[in-house]
């Protein structure tokens, strides 16, 4: 949780854009948290601001439809029977189990194909390798077969693409096709990231808009964690020998911890935000942990239910805030 809060931070600070892609990142790390106020918390001796909570009725009344909705999604589901229960969207579930389709594919790949380079460069400036582009063309390629994506756009190929879906009912996704690339040669984990908005627009769209986001991790084990608007909390499906993605935890909370995972350590010297916020850290004996890859911190972070509370809370203020 933390890889998201201290990276997002050092972004914030420096004056970034935030993609689609980091908010459909921003978006899942807050999914598991609970929604309910809480009061004002100092960060280095400033105030958070902590937004108004709805009334109390409305409150209740989307909660009893939630905890109803989460009581028909059973532990042991295939992906298919849970998509089902929790969203009456067909289309949705459509992209959903399409885009596991494709995660499933790459998960083999992974461990098979080329970490060579491909002696070209994205528009960002990072090296392409052929993983990298054989995970894009899988979830591009899925996308369209669904019929229900409008535009895509990735961290390889972030132009817009049309994806011959519709834009009533239909959707646009963002995604990292292979996030922590560079680290697969040296056996980490690595995954995939995605956010699903629903018609055509990727642009002046934030996190709060999305339908769905959701993680592929290709580890020891390959799972699949999806984070619906209308469901409660994480869901976790790991994928079994025979190729299926079945149901194997729910996350609907996330307890305080002392660990961190920053991103990009070099940017503390020219950010003393960012180099204030790591000093915090380590004078408050936080844990240092951190893969090289975004995708299995996030992961680590909110399957393992343990977070830093000051990130927590800058997190979700800088969501709110828009920056």
């Amino acid at each position: 949780m933390e890889t998201v809060a201290a990276a997002s931070y050092a972004g914030t600070a420096a004056g970034a854009t935030r993609s689609p892609a980091c908010c459909a990142a921003m978006s899942f790390s807050q999914s598991s948290r609970p929604k309910a106020s809480r009061p004002p918390t100092a960060f280095y001796g400033e105030s958070v601001r902590v937004s108004t909570a709805r009334p109390l009725a409305a409150r209740q009344t989307k909660a009893a439809s939630r905890a109803a909705l989460s009581a028909r999604c059973e532990i042991g589901d295939s992906l298919e029977e849970f998509l089902t229960k929790a969203t009456p969207d067909k289309n949705l579930i459509r992209l959903l189990t399409c885009m596991g389709e494709a995660m499933r594919t790459i998960a083999f790949k992974v461990r098979t194909a080329s970490c060579g380079g491909t002696a070209c460069v994205n528009s960002f400036g990072d090296e392409q390798l052929a993983v990298d582009m054989l995970a894009n063309k899988l979830l591009f390629d899925a996308l369209e077969y669904s019929h229900v994506c409008k535009y895509a756009c990735s961290e390889e190929v972030p132009e817009l693409q049309d994806m011959g879906g519709p834009v009533a009912g239909g959707f646009s996704v963002a995604f990292d096709p292979l996030d922590g690339s560079s680290i697969v040669d040296t056996n980490f984990t690595v995954g995939t990231i995605f956010g699903v908005w629903p018609g055509d627009k990727l642009t002046g769209v934030t996190g709060g808009d999305q339908v769905a986001a959701a993680m592929g991790i290709y580890g020891p084990r390959t799972t699949y964690v999806i984070a619906l608007k209308d469901c409660p909390g994480t869901h976790e499906f790991l994928l079994l020998d025979e190729g299926k993605w079945q149901h194997v935890k729910d996350t609907t909370s996330i307890g305080e911890g002392k660990m961190f995972s920053p991103g990009n350590l070099r940017a503390t010297f020219d950010n003393p935000d960012y180099s204030k916020l790591i000093d915090y850290y380590v004078k408050e004996k936080y844990t240092l942990r951190y893969t090289g890859g975004m995708v299995p911190d996030v992961n680590q972070g909110t399957q393992t239910s343990i977070s830093a509370p000051a990130a927590s809370n800058l997190s979700t203020e800088m969501q709110r805030s828009g920056k």
